[in-house]
Order: C-alpha cells, then structure tokens, then sequence
C-alpha cells in the first residue's frame, strides 16, 4: 500500500518515483536529492530548458481535480522570459504533492519540506539600460496599460558640499500642473514628465529641505536632462542611518519557494546588515486573492529582525484560483498601512509574485497609481518575478521597478527547483557582469540592494548609470557597474 502511495503521488509528478522499501524518515532528504538529480543545468549562458512533466491532476485549492493542461497555453515568450510548461502550474503540483505525502504519512506532519539550496535569481535594470528597455516595451504585448516614461529626465539634490541629500521634496511646476517627487538615498529623483501630466516644454523644479529652498528650470525636449538643485546648506544625517525594508508578498498556492526564501531573506538582514551604524526596519504584507477570506495580512515595520522573523514564520502557501493575483491590494497596503517614517535615509519595497495582478478589478487603482504614489514618497519598487510569471506580469514588474528607479529580478530557469521555469537565462558578458542583468541568489540580490542604497548616500550624485547611451552600449571597462 505505501509503495502503490509513493509512486501515486510522486511517480508523474516533479518529486521522484521508486520510493519503495524506502523508510518514512528518510522521505525528506529522498526528494530533495531526487529532486536536484534531475534538475536541469542552470549555469550561465544558455540554460536547458525543463522536460514538461506529463500533466497531473492539479491539488491546489480553487483548482482540485483539474487538469494541469487544460489550463490554458503559456504565454508567448518575450525578452527576458522562458518557453516550456507553466512553472505555476508545476510549483502548485509540488507544494500539492507535499501535502498529500503528509496526509497519507509518506511524510510525518513535523517533517521539514524538502531543502532548497536558495532561489537562484538574475536581475535587470531598465534605467541603466533605458533605450533599449524603452524598446522592449513598445514591441511587448498590447492591451496593457503603460506609464508613459518617455523623456526621462534626473533631479539632482546635493548640499554645499556636493553631498546628495535624502529625503528632500522637490515640487515641480509648469503652465499646465505641477507634481512632486522626494529624492531616494541617491539623492535623486526621477522625473517622467508625461506619465506626471506635465506637459510643458520648460518646467521649473524647486528642491525644500535642510532648511533652505533652491530651484532650476530642466527642459523636457530631449530625454536625460539633469536639473542640479544645490542647496546652501550642510547635510545632517543621523548616526545611525535607518533603512525600511518591505516585503509585498503573494502567499497563494504557488509560491512555497519564494515565501521560504523571503524568510530566509530576512535572517540573513538580520545577520548581516543590523550593525551600530545600521538601523534596518522590516514590514510585510501578504496578498491573496478576492474569495481567499482574508486577501490581505500586514506584518508592521520592526526594528527587531528576530521577533519579527518569528512573526512571519507561519506564512505558508495557499488559495489562489485563478492565475491573476489581487496585487493591487498588497500594493495598497503597503503604502497605506506600513508606517513608513520620514527620516529614513531609503525606503524600499520588494513585490515577489509569480501571477500578474488583477487589471479588470474596477473598484481599484492600478500598478501605475501605486509606482506614482511611491515616487512622490521616495518609495523604490524593487520587483521579483518568480518562475512562471506571464508577459503581462513582466510588463508590470518592470514598469514599477524602472519608474521608481529600482530593478526588477526574476528567478532563473531553474532556479527555484528542478521544474521552475523562469524569468530569462542570463548571458555571460565582461566577465563578471552580463549584458543587461546580474544573477545571483535571490536574498544575495536583495541585500545587496540595501547595500547600494547605504553606499549612495556617499556617492557622486551625477554620475548616474544610463545617462545618455545604455550602459550594455559601452565597453566592459566604461560601464558604471552599480546604478546607483
């Protein structure tokens, strides 16, 4: 009866078959080594793509007793994705499975869900590679609602002594309307004229902090103008620089992977980057979908990284019928809800979904309102699209991580599991860098995000990446490798 179970539950599906005359205890350890054997090789350049599985009858809830393939065809593929069978589809199956495996006692309730080593994860910055992201876009799928980033143009915020100033609102004005904008730990802003409403040719921009007020007038003709606002006055920054740090996090079925990951995301902040110079705050919120019962959870910002990773410890996959996700309503939360404080020297936020978000809910504001209303609050939109993410997801993703001057990553082919599909294969270019994105594990990519912001409070504020010609465009040794 066990072995006819084990080959049941695991046999089609991505664990493994042969469990026979194996013992319950040694269940754990059995899949994941299993697992690995069979993934595909994700190195760089060039990944093999994932031999489809034969289509299993789906578990998860909202979907149970469906087939896997007759849920609709993936996605057209598109720059920065993959072919192959839904990665959704497969991730559900395997958390699914899991789950089985317990109620049938193939795995003890106490038993660990099978190791992952790490959700291995590349990166694009569309700011620093702006041209040919604004290519991307214009040739992407139809039908989605864009932010209109033409004519990007950069304010610069520094003190007397070229330092770049935080947290500084600049309000920028014309004939026809006028808009605002507070600077990142960069001491920038980015300004999209078109997408803001300003139409004029000429604008003024007035920077208002440290106790002093500076305008400049910046063209909107041509595209990478730097409007420099030097204020009379020295910067003061607090000893301890505090840096907020949140999470919007879909919890539904298919995300086991990127919610462990998330948790262990946090442990390493907690290890790594609270220092007596170094105040790091972390929030999250959890969406899920309307007809889940609860759509949204907020977890409020907390200085104490070891409490607050207790708290988060419980989330666990769950819910989600249909692909789109309820997005918005995380998004919503996040600004609204999260107390995010004034003097923070960066204040950034992760989205981490695998599904688009709802575009056809009418009762709610969409992504482009949330990456507005973050820009106008210093708020940087870090974005992950987890494996199995569609083109109208990437199209979102990545227009809220580049209109906020974040990044968008993505799981690798691969990268969460033996049948992750994947964001993209990264290809190998100057040695240690690629083309247009960066790989590594996804909590590496994420620290290493807080990291730039603490060193750009300290970095030239006009020399910025993509400015003017594609940092992909310039020789290995021009390149401005961190966009910050």
């Amino acid at each position: 009866m066990r072995t006819m179970m084990c080959q049941v539950l695991l046999g089609a599906s991505l664990l493994t078959a042969g469990c026979a005359n194996k013992s319950a205890d040694d269940a754990p350890r059995r899949l994941s080594q299993d697992s690995a054997d069979k993934a595909p090789s994700a190195g760089v350049g060039g990944a093999s793509t994932p031999t489809a599985p034969a289509p299993t009858m789906a578990l998860d809830e909202g979907k149970a007793g469906k087939p896997a393939e007759s849920r609709g065809a993936p996605a057209a593929p598109m720059a920065g994705s993959a072919t192959g069978w839904g990665a959704k589809d497969a991730k559900r199956d395997r958390s699914a499975a899991i789950e089985t495996a317990r109620s049938a006692g193939v795995l003890g309730a106490s038993d660990p869900e099978p190791a992952r080593s790490g959700v291995a994860a590349g990166e694009w910055d569309d700011n620093a590679n702006y041209r040919d992201y604004t290519k991307w876009l214009a040739q992407s799928a139809g039908g989605i609602a864009r932010l209109d980033t033409r004519d990007r143009e950069f304010l610069v915020v520094a003190d007397r002594d070229g330092k770049p100033v935080p947290n500084c609102k600049i309000t920028i004005s014309g004939q026809h309307g006028s808009a605002s904008l507070v600077t990142m730990a960069s001491g920038r802003a980015l300004l999209f004229p078109h997408a803001l409403g300003l139409a004029d040719e000429t604008l003024t921009a007035t920077a208002s902090c440290l106790q002093a007020r500076t305008s400049a007038q910046i063209s909107t003709k041509t595209a990478d103008n730097v409007a420099k606002l030097e204020l009379p006055t020295a910067r003061a920054l607090p000893a301890k620089r505090t840096i907020e740090l949140a999470f919007v996090l879909d919890t539904t079925g298919s995300m086991s992977e990127e919610i462990e990951a998330v948790k262990g995301t946090i442990r390493t902040v907690a290890a790594k980057l609270s220092t007596s110079q170094t105040d790091v705050r972390i929030g999250l919120v959890e969406y899920k979908d309307r007809g889940d019962g609860q759509v949204t959870r907020t977890f409020q910002f907390s200085s104490d990284l070891a409490q607050f990773g207790k708290s988060v410890d419980g989330l666990y996959a769950s819910g989600g019928g249909d692909m789109p996700e309820d997005m918005q309503a995380g998004l919503s939360d996040a600004l609204d809800k999260l107390a995010w404080r004034e003097d923070s020297v960066a204040r950034m936020m992760v989205v981490i979904a695998d599904a688009p978000p709802h575009l056809d809910y009418q009762d709610e504001k969409d992504y482009a309102d949330a990456a507005r209303r973050a820009a106008a609050r210093g708020i940087k939109l870090f974005t992950v699209s987890a494996s199995g993410m569609d083109s109208t997801g990437q199209i979102v993703m990545r227009q809220m991580a580049q209109f906020t001057g974040a990044s968008n990553m993505f799981v690798l082919r691969g990268g969460a599991g033996p049948q992750s599909v994947g964001g993209g294969d990264p290809k190998s270019s100057c040695g240690g860098t690629h083309q247009q994105y960066s790989s590594g594990n996804l909590d590496q990519l994420i620290i290493g995000k807080v990291r730039q912001e603490l060193l750009s409070l300290d970095a030239d504020p006009t020399r910025i990446a993509g400015r003017g010609q594609d940092e992909s465009a310039k020789p290995c040794d021009q390149r401005i490798v961190l966009a910050i």
